[in-house]
């Protein structure tokens, strides 16, 4: 969905130059200040920050982007050939990005060489992104599922559950000392699932394939919840917690934060930081966000800010220069208070935000595009499975999917030439047009104002990309595909159920139709399924295909249907951004 009205926010420390990021002047901080060189806030996925104003963003599929600041601004744009981004961390002065194919890359300096996860850090900079050898070479044979930065330390769950890590040590290495820092990753420990950061912590926190987890590291506060302040230098478990029940942990400067999946916030560590105002050596729930479901936390330095399903923004701990307005002054903030939001998100709740802290800064932004837009997005830039053209003047050509042209723009291919051949468009401004066609995108409002009015389109859109999707499912006469469901009730023959599809909606949103397709004869009318699913679990999740809503009903088996739309995840390789567990989670909640 296009979202015209929304912008990234920032709020940091006065006396560096924000001045070079912002439109206000530096004194005003630490309110909340609209960045100006940050643009298309719509389009950005995540943002990262490690120490001063420096920050790492993530936008699109692959695009990066890094903007320096500190005495005079730089932006510098990345892109990691022929590799999918899958995350990207901050560390202190480091940054890694992760691709779904497993390998991770470094974008650092090198004022704490022990961080960046090189033979030769002494070489690292802000000026290219570089392979990190250790994981991306062949004979290695070793692919990250997930990675985390904790302050000059950083942790790699590589996909055979083995948990490698590098950096300062403090006992955080795990390997019992607490002196020998080491540049390059040493394996910490085996049947690791996931691991967790924070912009400064001195200890870490990962969880196991048993369902335990475990923590090391600095603990003079207890901030490891252990239910001591000893510092373990190998790991230990950390007792009452199990990993399936376990959303989001965050350890930073003498204090932990843990998010549990049904969104309640709990603290542990050092009095004021923790929410609490006294230290806890164990994970306690913060008693003013009791009432509260926390979707969005992040801890810097010394304050933590949690965001609710509502949109609204609680901070705690202390730092004069990290508070997001100036309606508490600089003092401490020992447990939550509610924080003002930028205006225009105080009264627009539809807009989901993120939140991201660096050392001494907070950056506010919009939630990215679902991912109905992203799997769109991705189809458009991979040209797969084209079943028409575009053809213009100039013996110019696009690939293009003809239902997908046809629905968002309720005109026929051959209208669509006629009109746009009459203005004499360029190939670059048709590719504007195509793109608010597959993912809403409006980047140049005057061009493409003058293609929709070439098109007699109403601009700005009526209809959203959702929307417009949502009108496909229910055009039934559209629909060209067949998914065949076996009836599990009759045991004497094979008997399917039926469920009319487009063709490319399936191969759009699931990478096992996509294989599926890739093996298949184009004049093949239907598939069948062969997941054991019931009939009314996978209507729900063709539905959700098409509008990014799970639907259930009073006559559903909803036990069953949550339990096998949980699975359907992984077993129809939908998008990892995919948002049905949050909505099953809500579900589930309401029971």
């Amino acid at each position: 969905m296009t979202q015209t009205n929304t912008q990234i926010f920032f709020s940091g420390k006065r006396n560096y130059s924000v001045t070079h990021l912002t439109k206000q002047n530096e004194n005003k901080c630490p309110r909340w200040t609209p960045l100006s060189k940050i643009k298309n806030a719509n389009k950005v996925r995540k943002i990262v920050s490690g120490n001063r104003h420096n920050c790492l963003v993530w936008k699109g599929i692959n695009n990066l982007e890094f903007h320096e600041a500190m005495t005079s601004y730089q932006k510098k744009s990345f892109t990691i050939e022929n590799e999918e981004i899958k995350d990207i961390q901050s560390g202190y002065q480091t940054y890694l990005i992760l691709t779904k194919s497993g390998k991770v890359f470094s974008l650092a300096q090198d004022f704490f060489s022990c961080e960046v996860p090189l033979s030769d850090p002494e070489s690292s900079n802000y000026e290219k992104i570089r392979p990190v050898p250790f994981f991306n070479k062949k004979e290695n044979n070793r692919k990250v599922e997930t990675f985390a930065m904790v302050g000059w330390s950083n942790y790699f769950v590589c996909k055979d559950g083995k948990l490698f890590g590098n950096g300062y040590n403090e006992g955080r290495l795990g390997d019992g000392t607490s002196n020998q820092a080491k540049n390059l990753p040493v394996l910490i420990f085996e049947n690791v699932t996931r691991v967790f950061g924070g912009v400064q912590g001195y200890g870490f926190f990962f969880t196991t394939k048993n369902n335990e987890l475990y923590t090391c590291g600095s603990n003079p506060y207890g901030s490891l919840g252990i239910g001591n302040t000893s510092s373990p230098k190998s790991p230990v478990k950390v007792p009452n917690w199990k990993a399936e029940d376990i959303l989001d942990l965050q350890t930073n400067d003498g204090y932990s934060t843990l998010i549990t999946k049904e969104r309640k916030t709990y603290g542990c560590g050092r009095a004021g930081f923790n929410g609490f105002t006294q230290d806890k050596s164990t994970f306690t729930e913060i008693e003013e966000l009791k009432n509260k479901k926390v979707v969005e936390y992040f801890g810097g330095k010394s304050i933590s800010l949690a965001l609710t399903n509502e949109n609204e923004l609680f901070g705690w701990g202390f730092d004069p220069y990290n508070h997001p307005t100036d309606q508490y002054g600089d003092i401490m903030i020992q447990t939550p208070h509610k924080f003002n939001l930028p205006e225009i998100y105080q009264n627009n709740p539809s807009i989901k935000l993120k939140i991201t802290c660096g050392i001494y800064c907070i950056y506010l932004y919009p939630s990215d595009n679902s991912c109905l837009i992203q799997d769109f997005q991705k189809l458009f830039e991979s040209k797969i499975f084209c079943d028409s053209k575009l053809s213009l003047n100039e013996n110019i050509q696009f690939p293009i999917h003809k239902i997908i042209v046809e629905s968002r723009t309720n005109l026929q291919i051959s209208t669509i030439e006629d009109l746009l051949n009459k203005e004499s468009f360029s190939k670059q401004e048709i590719l504007l047009f195509l793109k608010w066609v597959y993912f809403d995108e409006i980047t140049n409002v005057d061009l493409q104002k003058q293609i929709f009015n070439s098109l007699n389109i109403s601009y700005p859109p009526k209809n959203t990309f959702q929307k417009d999707l949502h009108d496909l499912f229910n055009d039934e006469d559209s629909k060209d595909f067949t998914l065949l469901i076996k009836n599990d009730d009759d045991d004497d023959e094979e008997v399917y159920e039926e469920i009319l599809v487009h063709k490319i909606i399936l191969l759009t949103r699931s990478g096992l139709f996509r294989e599926m397709f890739e093996n298949i004869t184009e004049e093949s009318k239907s598939v069948k399924d062969y997941s054991g699913k019931s009939i009314e679990s996978i209507e729900i999740l063709i539905k959700y295909f098409y509008t990014e809503k799970i639907e259930l009903t009073a006559d559903h088996d909803i036990q069953l249907v949550i339990e096998e739309l949980e699975d359907s995840i992984e077993y129809y390789q939908l998008n990892e951004n995919s948002n049905i567990l949050s909505q099953l989670n809500e579900i589930k909640n309401k029971l």
